[in-house]
């Protein structure tokens, strides 16, 4: 087999592991206040403001209490099986349990933005998430109360239908506001928000490959 050949093999089958490399570390809401219909925080230096048409639920999001956000299967991790480093900070969230018309303002532009998404909809009970933009799913996985039955079904590019989903989104554009709505009612999810300086481009990871096929193929010559 020729030998160029042989290096692509190899990195095919460790890129894998090396992909990890490029995850980013992400500053996570430090949700500070959550009452009624709305909840504030702070992302890094940016205020949070998120503002509901009904009632929110922080359930221990700050202080001592249950991580929600675990990730219970290293295979299979919810949170950081993309480009996100660090899984969200734990008993930081907000919390639904009806269906809601969810408005959230940043004081200033977020150009990285993600929305980690805690134990939305159940098995063979779907709730979706419809957003006023675009977005991609950045991880999805295990998470505290098992995986998503349905694989993250999207609609037509700003939607999300769940059942047991426990995973994140990126928001590419800089994002000031945003608005989304949850339907229909559940018994408890919830959601936070974090931001990264830089995320890696997805061609990036193709750019990895070549270079440790070459590196790999170049110590061979040398040694030949």
């Amino acid at each position: 087999m020729n030998k160029l050949v042989q290096g692509f093999l190899v990195t095919g089958a460790l890129l894998g592991a090396s992909t990890s490399a490029l995850a980013v570390p992400v500053t996570w809401t430090d949700w500070t206040s959550i009452s009624g219909n709305t909840a504030t925080g702070t992302l890094g230096g940016i205020a949070v403001t998120v503002t509901g048409t009904g009632n929110l639920d922080g359930v221990s999001q700050t202080g001592s209490g249950t991580n929600y956000w675990a990730e219970p299967n290293a295979a299979d991790p919810a949170y950081t099986g993309g480009t996100i480093d660090n899984a969200p900070t734990a008993n930081e969230q907000v919390g639904l349990n009806s269906a809601n018309t969810l408005t959230v303002t940043f004081s200033s532009a977020v150009n990285n933005l993600y929305m980690a998404l805690l134990s939305v909809g159940q098995p063979n009970y779907t709730v979706t998430y419809d957003f006023d933009q675009s977005f991609t799913i950045d991880s999805e996985g295990q998470g505290f109360w098992g995986s998503d039955a349905t694989g993250g079904v999207m609609g037509a590019g700003d939607t999300l239908a769940m059942q047991e989903f426990h995973g994140a989104l990126l928001f590419d554009a800089p994002v000031t506001s945003m608005t989304f709505s949850t339907a229909p009612g559940e018994y408890w999810h919830a959601f936070t928000f974090g931001s990264a300086a830089n995320v890696p481009e997805p061609g990036s990871l193709a750019l990895l490959g070549l270079g440790l096929a070459g590196l790999g193929f170049s110590r061979r010559k040398a040694k030949a």
